[in-house]
């Protein structure tokens, strides 16, 4: 088995490099853009420049609006994938009601975490490329499972496999240990075992000796327990889509505030009046007047007026500010960037009671990209769901059918009458009821009908009975 060292300087590269990204993501997502570091110029600069000459003035307005996009816009996918879990079913596809008492099962198995972990899955994967889940399970220890920082994950993969498989998972993450001293903790996982180490600031890891010989603690997953959730093929996240037109909005709403503050304040102009280029303050300690310049910017900050030594008269100066010029351009760089985050534009030049194909048109780049993160996340899913199948003792090779339902606006009247329309020879009831507007959970729904069903019988026998 290679060496932690040895592991580690393999991916140290590619993990700096996804940890730069990751971090951007993530930074974005709390609203803390670029903006907040650079200012919308490089007035900071300019304003220290000045106070280091020892002068006073008119200071720069220096706003820095972070806009908030890229949570607007993370959520929004999330929300469209996510607000309703995944349902799903596992059986051979032949008897609905064995494959319904296996996924309650399964169900029962992941808890009522699953939709807060799916949806966790789904942000990490947008901001940083990937989402990690891990779970664990043991004879006496209940099936559990939860999301990871991807930051804490590197792997190497088996280069003698076609089809990509993890050979080495190793995570290393901080944790203040019980004598109060901060180590970094390094796991090492193969589908075999899991090897601990720790690391004081500045030493080199060492094996765990507290989790086994050699820091070897055996599992009996048969894999690594580890799950990736990628969210495209590429691993990238949806800020790399539109992060120069994110910038772009917010320089141009913190400049927009910066004019605003600038240009706020009236300037007197004072005709046939020259003011005085001098002025004396009293040395307390001497007892002497002390002559000193009069700085014109100090002037103007403090009594808001200009002498000027001409014909006489007062005329005022106040800064234009080109709203129009700016606001067409705000409306450019905001259409653009749902284009570029493939989203749907909150509001759309039409609303109402538009038609089921109109609000397809509306979805269509959202759909798109959210097409591609349920590609990927739906073989993950199944990981997940056949691990929870191992622990129930489940045979794991059965037939996993997933339904994803979109939040998004619906005509649901165009969708009752088509079921109303369609016979039972070209939809099933199942079919159906999975698909009409006001069934959350199809298979909850079947036995309920099939309930009625069964006490419908049964007091149509009693009846019959009876008056026979």
């Amino acid at each position: 088995m290679e060496t932690l060292r040895t592991l580690l300087e393999w991916t140290e590269a590619d993990h700096k490099e996804f940890c730069r990204k990751a971090e951007e993501g993530v930074r974005y997502y709390r609203n803390q853009d670029d903006i907040l570091l650079t200012g919308a110029a490089a007035i900071e600069e300019v304003n220290g420049y000045l106070r280091k000459l020892g002068k006073n003035p008119l200071r720069s307005a220096d706003n820095r609006i972070s806009a908030n996009w890229h949570r607007i816009l993370t959520d929004q996918k999330v929300g469209y994938l996510f607000s309703y879990p995944p349902v799903f079913d596992c059986g051979d596809g032949e008897s609905c009601a064995a494959g319904c008492t296996l996924a309650k099962k399964v169900s029962g198995a992941l808890g009522d975490q699953f939709e807060r972990v799916m949806k966790e899955l789904a942000v990490s994967a947008s901001n940083t490329g990937r989402g990690w889940l891990t779970y664990w399970y043991g004879r006496e220890t209940p099936f559990g499972y939860w999301f990871i920082d991807p930051t804490q994950i590197r792997v190497v993969y088996d280069p003698e496999s076609i089809r990509p498989k993890m050979k080495y998972l190793i995570r290393s993450y901080e944790a203040r240990e019980a004598d109060g001293v901060r180590r970094t903790r390094h796991e090492v996982w193969t589908d075999r075992d899991v090897t601990y180490y720790t690391a004081v600031a500045g030493r080199a890891p060492v094996p765990d000796e507290s989790m086994g010989e050699g820091g070897v603690f055996p599992h009996h997953y048969g894999r690594i327990p580890f799950i990736l959730f990628r969210n495209n093929a590429s691993e990238t996240g949806d800020l790399e889509l539109y992060k120069s037109l994110v910038d772009a909005i917010d320089k141009l709403l913190s400049g927009f505030a910066n004019d605003i503050d600038d240009l706020q304040e009236i300037i007197w102009v004072i005709r046939n009046y020259a003011g005085a280029d001098s002025a004396y303050d009293y040395n307390e300690e001497t007892g002497e007047e002390v002559r000193r310049e009069i700085n014109l910017l100090q002037e103007i900050k403090a009594k808001k007026l200009v002498k000027v030594d001409d014909d006489g008269g007062v005329d005022t100066l106040r800064g234009e500010i080109p709203f129009e010029a700016r606001s067409r351009f705000l409306d450019i760089l905001t259409e653009q960037l749902f284009i570029a985050a493939m989203a749907v534009n909150p509001n759309p030049e039409r609303t109402g009671n538009a038609t089921g194909t109109y609000v397809q048109f509306l979805y269509g780049l959202l759909e798109l990209k959210a097409g591609l993160m349920e590609t990927e996340f739906r073989p993950a899913l199944c990981e997940l769901i056949r691990a929870a199948l191992r622990y129930l003792g489940e045979n794991e090779e059965v037939k996993i059918e997933q339904i994803w339902t979109r939040n998004r606006p619906k005509n649901d009247l165009e969708t009752v009458q088509m079921i109303a329309a369609t016979p039972d020879g070209i939809l099933s009831p199942e079919t159906k009821t999975k698909s009409h507007p006001l069934v959350e959970n199809w298979q909850i729904e079947r036995e309920r009908i099939s309930a009625n069903e069964k006490k419908t019988w049964e007091k149509l026998g009693t009846e019959t009975l009876a008056h026979s």
